[in-house]
Protein backbone atom coordinates (compact mmCIF):
# COMPACT_ATOMS: atom_id res chain seq x y z
CA UNK A 1 0.00 0.00 0.00
CA UNK A 2 1.64 3.40 -0.95
CA UNK A 3 1.64 5.71 1.62
CA UNK A 4 2.99 8.65 -0.24
CA UNK A 5 -0.24 9.77 -2.36
CA UNK A 6 1.09 8.49 -5.53
CA UNK A 7 -1.20 6.08 -7.51
CA UNK A 8 -0.57 2.77 -7.60
CA UNK A 9 1.54 1.18 -10.53
CA UNK A 10 -1.12 -0.71 -12.98
CA UNK A 11 -0.77 -4.11 -12.20
CA UNK A 12 0.60 -6.84 -14.63
CA UNK A 13 -1.50 -9.11 -16.22
CA UNK A 14 0.54 -11.90 -13.93
CA UNK A 15 -0.12 -10.28 -10.67
CA UNK A 16 -3.63 -10.26 -11.73
CA UNK A 17 -3.76 -13.73 -12.51
CA UNK A 18 -2.39 -15.01 -9.26
CA UNK A 19 -4.71 -11.87 -7.25
CA UNK A 20 -7.41 -13.75 -8.96
CA UNK A 21 -7.27 -17.00 -6.20
CA UNK A 22 -7.66 -14.46 -3.34
CA UNK A 23 -10.88 -12.09 -2.16
CA UNK A 24 -9.16 -9.67 -4.42
CA UNK A 25 -9.42 -12.11 -7.65
CA UNK A 26 -13.26 -12.44 -6.53
CA UNK A 27 -13.75 -8.64 -6.45
CA UNK A 28 -11.31 -8.21 -9.55
CA UNK A 29 -13.36 -11.04 -11.18
CA UNK A 30 -16.97 -9.86 -10.43
CA UNK A 31 -15.43 -6.63 -11.95
CA UNK A 32 -14.38 -8.44 -15.16
CA UNK A 33 -17.93 -10.30 -14.93
CA UNK A 34 -20.00 -6.80 -14.70
CA UNK A 35 -18.07 -5.76 -17.48
CA UNK A 36 -19.31 -8.70 -19.44
CA UNK A 37 -22.69 -7.59 -18.84
CA UNK A 38 -24.87 -6.91 -21.87
CA UNK A 39 -26.77 -3.42 -19.60
CA UNK A 40 -30.10 -4.55 -21.42
CA UNK A 41 -31.77 -4.12 -18.31
CA UNK A 42 -33.03 -0.87 -16.48
CA UNK A 43 -33.55 -0.67 -12.63
CA UNK A 44 -36.36 -2.63 -11.39
CA UNK A 45 -35.96 -4.89 -14.37
CA UNK A 46 -34.54 -8.25 -14.12
CA UNK A 47 -33.76 -10.58 -17.19
CA UNK A 48 -34.32 -14.89 -17.14
CA UNK A 49 -30.75 -15.75 -18.15
CA UNK A 50 -31.01 -19.45 -18.30
CA UNK A 51 -28.65 -21.58 -17.23
CA UNK A 52 -26.45 -23.96 -19.37
CA UNK A 53 -25.03 -26.83 -18.57
CA UNK A 54 -20.93 -26.36 -17.88
CA UNK A 55 -19.74 -29.07 -19.74
CA UNK A 56 -21.99 -27.90 -22.53
CA UNK A 57 -20.45 -24.41 -22.23
CA UNK A 58 -16.99 -26.37 -21.55
CA UNK A 59 -17.33 -27.94 -25.14
CA UNK A 60 -18.48 -24.55 -26.70
CA UNK A 61 -15.79 -22.65 -25.87
CA UNK A 62 -13.31 -25.23 -26.78
CA UNK A 63 -14.65 -25.94 -30.20
CA UNK A 64 -14.34 -22.13 -31.00
CA UNK A 65 -10.68 -22.22 -29.57
CA UNK A 66 -10.20 -24.90 -32.04
CA UNK A 67 -11.57 -22.95 -34.88
CA UNK A 68 -9.41 -19.84 -34.16
CA UNK A 69 -6.05 -22.21 -33.18
CA UNK A 70 -6.60 -23.54 -36.90
CA UNK A 71 -7.52 -20.03 -38.46
CA UNK A 72 -4.74 -18.73 -37.21
CA UNK A 73 -2.48 -21.93 -38.22
CA UNK A 74 -3.72 -21.10 -41.64
CA UNK A 75 -2.94 -18.18 -41.79
CA UNK A 76 0.85 -18.17 -40.41
CA UNK A 77 0.92 -20.50 -43.18
CA UNK A 78 -0.40 -18.63 -45.81
CA UNK A 79 1.61 -15.49 -44.70
CA UNK A 80 5.18 -16.21 -43.10
CA UNK A 81 5.74 -12.94 -42.94
CA UNK A 82 2.72 -12.80 -40.10
CA UNK A 83 4.18 -15.67 -37.79
CA UNK A 84 6.19 -12.98 -35.41
CA UNK A 85 3.16 -11.07 -34.66
CA UNK A 86 0.24 -13.96 -34.76
CA UNK A 87 2.32 -16.66 -33.46
CA UNK A 88 2.01 -15.48 -29.76
CA UNK A 89 -1.50 -14.95 -30.04
CA UNK A 90 -2.05 -18.21 -31.38
CA UNK A 91 -0.15 -19.89 -28.21
CA UNK A 92 -2.68 -17.54 -25.94
CA UNK A 93 -5.75 -19.22 -28.01
CA UNK A 94 -3.97 -22.96 -27.08
CA UNK A 95 -3.86 -21.57 -23.44
CA UNK A 96 -7.31 -21.33 -23.96
CA UNK A 97 -8.10 -24.29 -25.09
CA UNK A 98 -6.35 -26.30 -22.37
CA UNK A 99 -8.07 -24.26 -19.92
CA UNK A 100 -11.65 -25.86 -21.01
CA UNK A 101 -10.30 -29.29 -19.66
CA UNK A 102 -11.94 -30.49 -23.06
CA UNK A 103 -10.84 -32.32 -26.40
CA UNK A 104 -12.92 -31.82 -29.30
CA UNK A 105 -11.93 -33.00 -33.08
CA UNK A 106 -10.41 -30.18 -35.51
CA UNK A 107 -13.04 -28.46 -37.71
CA UNK A 108 -12.95 -28.71 -41.27
CA UNK A 109 -9.79 -27.25 -43.10
CA UNK A 110 -9.69 -23.86 -43.47
CA UNK A 111 -8.24 -21.08 -46.42
CA UNK A 112 -7.50 -17.97 -45.62
CA UNK A 113 -8.09 -15.08 -47.89
CA UNK A 114 -5.73 -14.61 -50.46
CA UNK A 115 -4.71 -10.92 -49.24
CA UNK A 116 -3.05 -10.05 -46.32
CA UNK A 117 -4.73 -7.48 -45.29
CA UNK A 118 -8.50 -9.28 -45.38
CA UNK A 119 -6.43 -12.17 -44.06
CA UNK A 120 -6.31 -9.92 -41.20
CA UNK A 121 -9.40 -8.51 -41.19
CA UNK A 122 -11.05 -11.74 -41.04
CA UNK A 123 -8.65 -12.84 -38.13
CA UNK A 124 -9.97 -9.35 -36.31
CA UNK A 125 -13.45 -10.17 -37.42
CA UNK A 126 -13.34 -14.16 -36.33
CA UNK A 127 -11.59 -12.60 -32.88
CA UNK A 128 -14.73 -10.04 -32.22
CA UNK A 129 -17.45 -12.97 -32.66
CA UNK A 130 -15.02 -15.00 -30.45
CA UNK A 131 -14.82 -12.65 -27.52
CA UNK A 132 -19.05 -11.77 -27.76
CA UNK A 133 -19.34 -15.69 -27.70
CA UNK A 134 -17.19 -15.51 -24.44
CA UNK A 135 -19.06 -12.84 -22.82
CA UNK A 136 -22.25 -15.02 -23.11
CA UNK A 137 -20.80 -18.07 -22.06
CA UNK A 138 -19.87 -15.84 -18.58
CA UNK A 139 -23.29 -14.84 -18.11
CA UNK A 140 -24.82 -18.87 -18.86
CA UNK A 141 -22.12 -20.64 -16.86
CA UNK A 142 -22.48 -21.15 -13.45
CA UNK A 143 -19.15 -22.70 -11.83
CA UNK A 144 -17.64 -19.45 -10.46
CA UNK A 145 -13.99 -20.93 -11.32
CA UNK A 146 -15.01 -21.32 -14.85
CA UNK A 147 -16.86 -17.62 -15.59
CA UNK A 148 -13.79 -16.30 -14.02
CA UNK A 149 -11.97 -18.36 -16.67
CA UNK A 150 -14.06 -17.03 -19.27
CA UNK A 151 -13.34 -13.57 -18.60
CA UNK A 152 -10.30 -13.58 -18.54
CA UNK A 153 -10.73 -15.72 -22.22
CA UNK A 154 -13.62 -13.14 -23.12
CA UNK A 155 -10.77 -10.48 -22.00
CA UNK A 156 -7.58 -11.59 -24.15
CA UNK A 157 -9.91 -12.32 -27.15
CA UNK A 158 -11.14 -8.78 -27.33
CA UNK A 159 -7.08 -7.56 -26.50
CA UNK A 160 -6.30 -9.53 -29.34
CA UNK A 161 -8.64 -7.33 -32.00
CA UNK A 162 -6.90 -4.61 -30.83
CA UNK A 163 -3.18 -6.19 -31.61
CA UNK A 164 -4.68 -7.30 -34.77
CA UNK A 165 -5.45 -3.53 -36.05
CA UNK A 166 -1.33 -2.99 -36.11
CA UNK A 167 -0.82 -6.33 -37.65
CA UNK A 168 0.59 -6.09 -41.26
CA UNK A 169 1.11 -2.17 -40.97
CA UNK A 170 4.64 -2.54 -40.69
CA UNK A 171 5.08 -4.83 -43.61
Amino acid sequence: MLLTGQPSPPLTRRQLLARSTGVAGAFAGAGVLSACGSGATTAGETAAIPVAAGSQINVDVATSERALIARYTATISAFAQLAPSLEPLLRQHEEHLAATGVEVPDPPAQTPPSDLSTAIAALRQAELTAALERRESCLLASEPDFVRTLTFIAASEASHVAALKTVGRNL
